[in-house]
């Protein structure tokens, strides 16, 4: 682990890039780059608070990232594919370094460190309290690396501090960049098995699928329900599926928005394993399992 006595702007970074290849991990990512930075998967999951707080003045430096204020142990996510490496500092608290395949590095600030909600700082910086993946791993866009917090002189005020920095050297304004983020719909390690809870509105039925926009979300196993930023979600539907009879009417050449209003549901998804694809909710990804009116 990498320590630092500052997270002021300019810090000497090293070993920028190491192990990352070419052939390293399939993107999440796309989109047209701008400023050697691709399009961003937006590093936390559940509803965040986001205004453009770069260059603040921070007594004898300016605010060399974006602060986002969100619940204490959101997840945290990497922003595209590449490798990551702990790091702590007396003020940045538990950090980590991800060296994104496309040259950019980003520092994330004040991860968590307590075991207890109270802000007790026993936890220290490491895997399962502060990181979701040991040192060095490589990730994909979309995949948890760590978890929200207040370490450092965050102390009571759970927030991430996110920096980005292109080829490696002088930090940019992350605003534009999240501002295009795509959101991630869950966080997981790759590969492992998991399901899905949905809440939100059933706003559209077609042959073999339905859409949702969903604003809350929770991982099995073991997760809660998270607020999301409310967003369509589309699942397949496999002959198994347990829905209601009614609730989707004869969906044989319905069309995608075949609702004159939307329908409180919550569904839950088949299990499947963790791909980048899921990790979005892209289209494709999800299958549903079971279907629910909620009043």
């Amino acid at each position: 682990m990498r320590r630092h006595r500052t997270t002021a702007r300019g810090v000497l970074l090293s070993l920028l890039l190491a192990g990352l290849t070419a052939a390293a991990l399939a993107s999440p990512s796309s989109g047209r780059v701008e400023h050697g930075v691709p399009r961003l998967v937006f590093p936390l999951v559940a509803e965040t608070a986001l205004w453009d707080n770069y260059g603040d003045s921070r007594g004898a430096h300016s605010h060399a990232g974006i602060d986002m204020e969100n619940p204490w142990r959101a997840p945290v996510v990497a922003v595209e594919p590449g490798r990551v490496e702990y790091a702590d500092s007396n003020l940045g608290g538990c950090m980590l370094y991800l060296y994104g395949r496309s040259g950019t590095m980003y520092l994330y600030i004040h991860l968590n460190n307590d075991r207890t909600p109270k802000s007790d700082n026993k936890g220290g910086c490491r895997q399962d309290v502060t990181y979701a993946v040991p040192d060095g791993a490589r990730v994909v866009g979309g995949e948890q690396v760590a978890w929200n917090g207040d370490s450092g002189d965050a102390a009571g005020n759970p927030h991430l501090h996110f920096e980005v920095h292109p080829g490696g050297g002088s930090d940019v304004n992350p605003f534009p960049h999240l501002k295009r983020a795509v959101h991630p719909l869950f966080s997981a390690r790759r590969g492992s098995t998991f399901s899905l809870g949905l809440r939100g509105q059933l706003v559209g039925v077609g042959a073999a699928s339905v859409e949702l926009e969903v604003d809350r979300v929770r991982y099995y196993p073991g997760g809660q329900w998270l607020k999301v930023p409310a967003r369509s979600v589309e699942l397949g539907i496999p002959a198994d599926a347990v829905v209601p009879a009614g609730l989707l009417g004869d969906v044989a050449g319905s069309s995608r928005r075949g609702f004159r209003s939307s329908v409180p549901v919550v569904a839950f998804t088949l299990k499947s394993k963790v791909t980048a694809g899921a990790l979005l909710g892209e289209s494709g990804s999800l299958q549903l399992g079971r279907l629910s009116p909620t009043r």
